[in-house]
């Protein structure tokens, strides 16, 4: 007699309050056309505009920013904590861009600036999206958060059990920075998938996710590895045809609603896997 096969489930829910500073594990969210709510609405940038993040500042990831009554309560081991009460904002607009996609972000205070600027040893301002994000990516025919490209992405719990098989040391799957994580499929089931419906949300799978030297950042310490996994070893066998590395999927989601862990995952459509 065989086992019953498990059926797909949400098994993790993560939100990144700043881009490129640490994840916040979640019971349950609120899923809207920008993605998780809370998700990605605050930027460090240089005094011109261009963005910072863990790619070239890994002490981001030690960063621990939580949503609070008044705005965001912010913490890091060396520097403490601050408080971003979102009433003593300037908001005023600020010209910025994310990869390629130009918009105007609003001003928090100097207070704040200041904060991040004496932690990364480089003056820099925090940037707010405001309750409605100006980024709109005609492409997708959504306005975006902070985030790369895409409001959301996922990765199933089998994909890096694959993936660390191959590897001395375990990774994490923080090094990956996923917002949803999958349980009960196959390795890289989600290079398969068009469609999907988790809980009360339909999902559009766009596109494969395309990985970087911030995969090889310790979250834990804020420092890059030294080996360059899993960055190296994902080269050797997740290559698309273009050559990018390629791990979890972008989504869109196609209408509002909430999340919460173990709701069902159901494959609506499925396309081609890439790679």
């Amino acid at each position: 007699m065989h086992a019953a096969k498990a059926s797909p489930r949400l098994s993790g829910l993560y939100r990144y309050p700043i881009k490129s500073t640490a994840g916040r594990s979640l019971e349950r969210a609120t899923v809207g056309e920008e993605g998780l709510l809370g998700d990605r609405r605050y930027m460090l940038v240089r005094p011109d505009g261009t963005f910072l993040t863990a790619r070239t500042h890994p002490r981001l990831q030690c960063i621990v920013a939580e949503p609070s009554p008044e705005g965001l309560s912010i913490w890091h081991p060396d520097a403490g904590r601050i408080e971003a009460v979102t009433r003593r904002f300037a908001a005023r607009p600020f010209e910025t861009a994310v990869w390629g996609d130009h918009f105007a972000a609003l001003t928090t205070e100097s207070a704040l600036d200041r904060w991040f600027s004496d932690l990364l040893g480089e003056p820099a301002r925090l940037l707010w999206l405001g309750e409605v994000s100006s980024r709109y990516r005609p492409g997708l025919g959504k306005r975006v958060s902070f985030a790369d490209g895409y409001p959301l992405m996922v990765i199933g719990e089998a994909s890096l059990t694959a993936l660390n098989a191959r590897l001395e040391r375990p990774q994490r799957m923080a090094q990956f920075r996923p917002n949803l994580v999958v349980t009960g499929t196959a390795p890289h089931a989600e290079d398969g998938w068009r469609r999907l419906r988790i809980g009360e949300v339909e999902f559009l799978v766009d596109t494969p996710c395309s990985r970087c030297v911030m995969t090889t950042v310790d979250p834990a310490t804020g420092r890059f590895q030294p080996d360059r996994e899993p960055l190296r070893t994902l080269a050797r066998y997740r290559r698309g045809p273009d050559g990018k590395v390629l791990f979890g999927q972008n989504l869109v989601a196609l209408n509002a609603g909430e999340l919460h862990l173990g709701v069902p995952v159901e494959i609506l459509e499925t396309r081609p896997a890439v790679p």
